[in-house]
Parts: C-alpha cells; sequence; structure tokens
C-alpha cells in the first residue's frame, strides 16, 4: 500500500508510520486492517492480517497487543480493540487465503515444534517456495499455545483453525516425534534436511529455592496447565495459592478457580501497578473471585504431616534495583504467613535442551537459552537456527513469530546466496503523539466493550469467557480508528498557498510554516477530506487508496447487467459512520431494495460535488444523500459542508434543466431500518413517472 507521495519535499515527513503498526513485532498492518472493518470490506482485512500474521485467530485471543498502548487514541479515551478486532475477522470471514508461490525450490527444512516460532518460520518458508515439515513431540500441534494456555482463553478450534492455513501452504507435520529420541541432527541431514529451526519454547516451569519446595501439595505450574488442558482436572486442595505474578500465574489462578476449591489466591513480588502481564488479565482474575497478595515474597513453605500448610512471606521494598535489574529486597522482621493447603509455581519458565547433547558446537547461555545472531538466528552451528522463547527467555506470541519469520528470510538468503529484505521492518519515525490543543476538536467516543459470559456461568466450565464482538460492534469500534499516518498530502508542486485548508479544517491541522509557500499537514489529520474536495488547485489527496471516496464504488455499480433497463434507478451515497448494523434493524449493506445501489464512504465530506454528476452521466435517474445527524458524525462539522455541496450541486442541476427532485439529502440518525427505507420508497414513488 503507498503510504508516500513523490511529489513532497523529504523534510515534510511523509515517511511516518502508525505507532501502533511500528510497535508490532510482526509489523502487523493494524491501521490498514481496522480501516477495512470500518469499511465493511470485511474479507479483504482478513486476507491483509492473513498476509502477515500466520496464527490470526490464536493471537486475536492472547496478544500482548503492544500496538494498542502505542494506539494515538490513549490520548483521547481509550485504544482501539486492535487485537479483539482481529480475533473478529479470525472468527467470522476466514476464508482459505490462495497465495500463489512463484518459484519452488529444491531444499527442504526442517522445524522442530509446532509453537509460535516454528508455525510463523514454515508459513513463511513455505511462501517463500520452500517444502518444510514440522516435527512436533506432541500429538496435536500448538506448543504452548495448547499446553499451557486455558481454554477459557483460547479454544483449540482457534488454533486448529490457523494451523489448517498452514498446513494448505504444503507445510507437513509430524506427530508424536520427539526430537533427541525419534530424530537427531544426524538423522536429519542424512534425509535430506537443508536446514533446521528450533522453535521448542520453554516446556519447563522454575522452581523456588526455599524450604518446603518438595512437600506434597507444591505443583509447578505448567504442569497443572498441561495437565487441567489435558484431562480437565488436576489434584488439588481446598485452599489454593498461586506464587508468581505473570500471565500464567493468571492463567493457574483461573485455572484452578474452576476446579472449585474454596479459595484462590495469588503472591507476586510485584506491586499491582509492576505485574508482569496486561490489566485486562488481572482485573478478569481478580473479578473471577482470586485474592491478590501484591508486594510479597516467599520466604519459606510451611508444612505439616509432609503436606503443605501455608507460605511463609516477607515484606517486600523493591523489585527491581536503580539500574532496573531484577533484584528483589525484603524488610526484615516482616514475616506473616498465607494458609493454604495447595501451592503453584509460576514464577517463570526453563528451557529443556537434553536433546543438545551430543551436539557439540550449539551455545547456550547460563540461563538455558540458544544464543544466535541477531540479525540472522543462526546458532554456532552451521545449518542449524533457533528462535522464539528457546531464544528470547521469555517473549510473547508475537515476538516469537516475529523470530520465526526472520529466520525464514535468513534461511532464504542463505540458500539462494541472496540480499531478500522484509521493508515492513525498515526503521521509520512514528507519527507524534496529537498535539494537546487539538484533542478537544476531536469527537470523543468510547471503546467498546467485549462481551463476556456471566460470571455466575463461567466458573462451572472451561468454554470461552469472552464471546467476540458482533459485527455491529465489530464496526463501530473500527470506525474509532484516527487513521494515523494515513491522512490527506499536500503536492508542493500544486499548492499556491491560497490558506483554504488552513481555514476550512475542523481540527486546524494544516499549516504553512514559516518561510514556506505552500501548506504542510501533519499526523494530527484526521481524514474527514474537507481539504481535498475544497482545495482551488487540487493540491491535496490522501495517502492510501482505502480512501477512494467513493470513486471505485460509483464505477463498479454500472459495470453490473442488472441496472440497465431498472427505473428508476437511484444511487444512495451514505455516510458508514452511521451504518453499523442494529440487532433489530439489519446492516447497510442488507438493504437490498430493487431501484438502488448504496455508496458508503466514510465521512460524507470526501465525496466531491462531481461524483454526485458523474453518478447522472453514467445513467442513474436519481441521487440519494443520506448523512449524518450532527450527534452521530465522527467528524462533528461535516453536515455544514455536506448541505453546502449539495446545494451547489442542486443550482448546477437546475442550470441544466433536470428536475431538481431527482436529487434528495437527507440526514439521518442511522443507515438502516424504516428511516432509510421510507425515504427510498418515497423517491421512488416520486420519479416513478418522471423517467
Amino acid at each position: 500500500m503507498t503510504k508516500t507521495n513523490t511529489c513532497a519535499t523529504p523534510d515534510k515527513k511523509t515517511n511516518e508510520e502508525a505507532p501502533c503498526i511500528l510497535a508490532c513485532p510482526i509489523r502487523q498492518d493494524a491501521r490498514d486492517y481496522v480501516q477495512l472493518i470500518a469499511r465493511g470490506r470485511f474479507q479483504e482485512a482478513f486476507r491483509l492480517v492473513r498476509e502477515r500474521n500466520p496464527l490470526p485467530s490464536a493471537c486475536g485471543r492472547i496478544c500482548t497487543h503492544p500496538c494498542e498502548t502505542k494506539c494515538r487514541r490513549n490520548s483521547t479515551e481509550a485504544p482501539i480493540a486492535i487485537a479483539w478486532l482481529k480475533r473478529f475477522l479470525g472468527d467470522n470471514f476466514s476464508e482459505e487465503t490462495r497465495k500463489i508461490i512463484k518459484e519452488k525450490y529444491p531444499e527442504r527444512i526442517a522445524v522442530i515444534g509446532t509453537g509460535p516460532a516454528g508455525l510463523a518460520a514454515a508459513n513463511d518458508l513455505a511462501l517463500l517456495g520452500y517444502s518444510c515439515t514440522i516435527f512436533e513431540s506432541n500429538p496435536t500441534p500448538g506448543g504452548m499455545l495448547r499446553m499451557g494456555v486455558p481454554t477459557y482463553r483460547l479454544p483449540r478450534t482457534a488454533i486448529d483453525n490457523d494451523v489448517e492455513y498452514i498446513k494448505k501452504l504444503g507445510v507437513e507435520i509430524k506427530y508424536n516425534t520427539t526430537f533427541g529420541v525419534d530424530i537427531t541432527f544426524d538423522s536429519l541431514k542424512k534425509d535430506g534436511f537443508a536446514a533446521v529451526f528450533i522453535g521448542v519454547g520453554l516446556p519447563e516451569s522454575r522452581t523456588l529455592n526455599v524450604e518446603g519446595v518438595n512437600l506434597d501439595g507444591v505443583l509447578k505450574g505448567i504442569s497443572f496447565l498441561n495437565e487441567v488442558n489435558a484431562t480437565g482436572s488436576a489434584r488439588i486442595g481446598r485452599n489454593v495459592l498461586v506464587i508468581g505474578g505473570g500471565a500464567v500465574a493468571m492463567d493457574c489462578a483461573r485455572t484452578a478457580l474452576r476446579l472449585k476449591p474454596d479459595k484462590v489466591s495469588v503472591a507476586c513480588l510485584e506491586s499491582r501497578k509492576e505485574m508482569p502481564t496486561t490489566d485486562f488479565e488481572i482485573e478478569e482474575t481478580v473479578h473471577e473471585g482470586v485474592v491478590l497478595y501484591n508486594s510479597v515474597g516467599p520466604k519459606r513453605i510451611l508444612g505439616k504431616n509432609g503436606r503443605v500448610s501455608g507460605l511463609e512471606t516477607l515484606r517486600v521494598k523493591y523489585v527491581f534495583d536503580e539500574q532496573k535489574r531484577f533484584s528483589p529486597a525484603f524488610y526484615e522482621g516482616s514475616e506473616s504467613v498465607i494458609e493454604a493447603d495447595t501451592i503453584i509455581l509460576a514464577i517463570g519458565q526453563a528451557s529443556n535442551l537434553s536433546f543438545l547433547k551430543g551436539q557439540e558446537g550449539i551455545q547456550v547461555t547460563r540461563g538455558g537459552t540458544i544464543i544466535v545472531n541477531p540479525d540472522t538466528f543462526s546458532t554456532s552451528v552451521h545449518g542449524i537456527y533457533a528462535g522464539g522463547d528457546v531464544v528470547l527467555g521469555r517473549g510473547t506470541m508475537t515476538e516469537s513469530m516475529a523470530q520465526g519469520k526472520k529466520t525464514a528470510i535468513a534461511i532464504h538468503n542463505t540458500l539462494r546466496n541472496t540480499a531478500l529484505k522484509d521493508e515492513k521492518w525498515a526503521e521509520k519515525p512514528a507519527v507524534p503523539d496529537i498535539v494537546p490543543s487539538r484533542l478537544s476538536l476531536i469527537k470523543k467516543e468510547s471503546k467498546q466493550e467485549m462481551p463476556t459470559m456471566p460470571l455466575d456461568e463461567r466458573l462451572k466450565t472451561f468454554d470461552e469467557v469472552e464471546l467476540g464482538f458482533p459485527l455491529n460492534i465489530a464496526v463501530k469500534e473500527a470506525q474509532r480508528c484516527m487513521n494515523c499516518g494515513a491522512g490527506a498530502l499536500v503536492d508542493d508542486n500544486l499548492c499556491v498557498g491560497c490558506l483554504t485548508c488552513v481555514r476550512i479544517c475542523p481540527f486546524e491541522v494544516p499549516k504553512i510554516k514559516k518561510g514556506d509557500t505552500t501548506a504542510y499537514i501533519d499526523g494530527d489529520c484526521q481524514s474527514c477530506g474537507l481539504c481535498i474536495v475544497e482545495c482551488p488547485a487540487k493540491a491535496i489527496s490522501f495517502k492510501t487508496p482505502l480512501e477512494d471516496r467513493g470513486k471505485d464504488a460509483l464505477e463498479a455499480v454500472f459495470q453490473e447487467k442488472f441496472v440497465q433497463g431498472v427505473k428508476p434507478f437511484i444511487i444512495n451515497f451514505y455516510c458508514q459512520y452511521s451504518a453499523y448494523r442494529e440487532e433489530k434493524e439489519g446492516a447497510a449493506d442488507d438493504l437490498l431494495f430493487f431501484h438502488f445501489r448504496r455508496i458508503g464512504v466514510l465521512g460524507l465530506g470526501k465525496v466531491d460535488p462531481s461524483l454526485y454528476l458523474r453518478a447522472f452521466e453514467l445513467g442513474a435517474h436519481g441521487v440519494l444523500i443520506t448523512a449524518c445527524k450532527d450527534d452521530t458524525c465522527h467528524f462533528c462539522t461535516e453536515k455544514e459542508w455536506v448541505e453546502r455541496r449539495a446545494q451547489y450541486t442542486t443550482q448546477l442541476l437546475n442550470g441544466l434543466g433536470m428536475d431538481t427532485r431527482r436529487f434528495q439529502t437527507h440526514f439521518v440518525s442511522s443507515q438502516n431500518g424504516k428511516e432509510i427505507l421510507e425515504i427510498a420508497f418515497r423517491m421512488v414513488e416520486e420519479l416513478r413517472n418522471r423517467v
């Protein structure tokens, strides 16, 4: 997608990128797929997601969404629900994306592990033209996604659906095959594999070096989750205490709740603000009934008759030292006891590199991670690569996928002796924060909440708690996106410095800097399009072809054979900001009225009056404009400009001797249902005997 205009001068920062995209480890086009959802172009949005993300359904559920942390909507009220919108696409519009693999290469690549890193590497290698085989020790795919993440957060169908897409690219998966037992580096080499990617993750739980850790009733978090995920149950007592403050600890606590003990609590070193997981996960954990003990550290595990009876703790002074290193310190004499008959250790994960025995040369860290070249992810042994948590130590799903994707390119470059680059990872400046003076000019729009299973039902089952966005909520949420970095752009070769854009912009964005003679539009542009239509020199355009302003859609309508012979045939230009689906009334695109074709635009301020005239030129008998009322419009000042352009169009039609009833403008609260139908039927009756 084009994001720059070669006519603009370099110092105008036309290469600024949306912060949400830059924050994503795999550089997912979050802004662009959200904009497609906002326009109701759902299949295109899913295809865009799938081009970059091999695991969209899983990622849309458990991604830590750093994109949302950087979302510029944080300045106005709350970030766009980017991850949930990805899930919406994966759940409802996941069609097979047919990729044309231009060239097939003879080399075969072995991938060890079906976790995020391994699946991403195999996916991208297959797209590059290589035959890939993934070896997995378990009978099912997903690695820690399946072994560690509870089903109430990530249904296994989501993993399986994502993996099916990868298999359709030609990737083979061999299950129940343990590396170091069933296969080795030597056997893979003898079988003709040209390279090996290790993505085995961190399948072990770390333990505590404290008294009582071997008592009956002390469980390891990963083993506990794996057992429950595999069997639906585990042996625990009536009073469960989880030690740890990260995502795995929250998963252990919420999983334990579903096994129906009397009490579940969590004790962690960190304060509430320091806990290393998302606020949402912590809030959901507390909401379900888990008790949090913050800023306490384990001194020893207490026992009675060989069984856990509690945890003696110390109050924490600090967790990180002045250099921000993990170095907890405690207050002497601050001992207290938390009673428990089961303690689950969720203080971190560890690797199992036993398969490296007998493989000389692969270097590992003291912490048990594999050392790789940070650019190529190659290990110290030629032809062997590694990525994901076994390299990161503790990473996120998207960080693991990013390493798998980068490794795929590195393997290709080595085998082909080339220098292929993925421009998505190119360093670009982020669109700056919104200028504070403009914040009051941007309409505040509340973030849509995720529908969830009621509390009294969710603890009875391991079914998914988050129910997913319905279509109307997804579209409404996507329409909050400010399209950062893809707004209007001034062509310096055409701009005459007339100040028209400066005068009309409702967000006070265009400026003519001191010493310049042309206008400049920065990243605060809200994509309302008023300046593009009003610029007398036609020097302003959008950076993205997504903003076609209705032109392509109009031309496409008259390519349909159906429209020939329909009388009267009416084109309805409507504002998509009030066109999201209402539960009782149906969606705008569902208004299949014989005499109408509808062309939606995100804000009718983008539409030039010449397009209305073009509709008549192409053969329309009538043109209907249905715009937002002030209270429903995303661009609060747009009504004035729609009225002004409608009046101008009416004058032109009158001058041409045309019946002005053929051109009508209505301001509506919603583009659905009874109100629109009444307007449409009335216009048809008015024109029926006039064409």
